[in-house]
């Protein structure tokens, strides 16, 4: 549940924007790659290091369905917001030409009483993928909200990306360097493979700016390239209120 009149994240500087903790820690183990260009609008392209893509992204809805105490003073609503998500991209980087389609979508309940708004997640968000290397099916992702074990600000997201029988586990990350708890929203991802070892990461934070950690191994890179491009481009329907 979140509550909230005006919600604003900032740094005690004020200018320095936020980053993922462990981010640096992580590092070493891979490359280090930006995506870069990343469009503010509904179309356009990017690039992941030397790779050049295009991203297709629609918001499909901001459902309500409304109802108000019989004072007037309390109003409830059931908002779905949902949205697609279409990009390719080819390159040095990705050793072929990797294409995405995905939908997701997320639900929740609000409460308004004057200036104060009171919002809790009814279906957590869940991001379903598919994919095609070089004109062919290779696999596909899935990324749901959970349940945390334990009483937290953070709403952790969990799921796995498969791309040519090579499956990763994607975690997400809320804790941002120098900070004092979570955030709700994910700062990032990690992704490990089947035995646990951490082998990539995004930091999702900021505009038009992605930074990553890929893999060095050939398969596991291009399953990482698929979930974090995905990661990196797509409207998360709990930014928005």
């Amino acid at each position: 549940m979140k509550i909230g009149m005006i919600a604003v994240t900032l740094l005690a500087s004020g200018c320095t924007l936020a980053t993922m903790e462990g981010f640096e820690a992580i590092a070493p183990a891979g490359q280090r790659v930006d995506m870069t260009g990343i469009p503010g609008w509904q179309d356009g392209d990017f690039r992941l290091g030397g790779a050049q893509g295009h991203v297709r992204r629609r918001a499909v809805g901001a459902t309500r369905e409304w109802s108000d105490d019989p004072w007037g003073e309390v109003t409830q609503a059931v908002v779905a917001r949902t949205g697609t998500l279409r990009f390719d991209l080819s390159g040095s980087e990705t050793d072929g030409r990797i294409e995405g389609r995905c939908r997701y979508g997320r639900v929740e309940g609000q409460q308004q009483s004057g200036g104060l708004s009171v919002s809790e997640t009814l279906r957590p968000m869940r991001l379903a993928c598919a994919y095609r290397v070089d004109g062919r099916d290779a696999g596909g992702m899935d990324l749901s909200g959970i349940r945390p074990l334990r009483p937290t600000p953070a709403a952790p997201r969990l799921g796995t990306v498969d791309i040519d029988g090579t499956t990763l586990t994607i975690d997400s990350r809320h804790a941002m360097t120098g900070g004092r708890q979570p955030l709700e929203a994910p700062i990032g991802y990690v992704l490990s493979d089947r035995s646990g070892r951490v082998v990539g990461a995004i930091e999702t934070n900021g505009t038009g700016t992605r930074r990553l950690i890929l893999p060095r191994g050939t398969a596991e890179r291009r399953a990482a390239i698929a979930a974090m491009v995905t990661l990196g481009l797509f409207w998360d329907p709990g930014d928005t209120d």
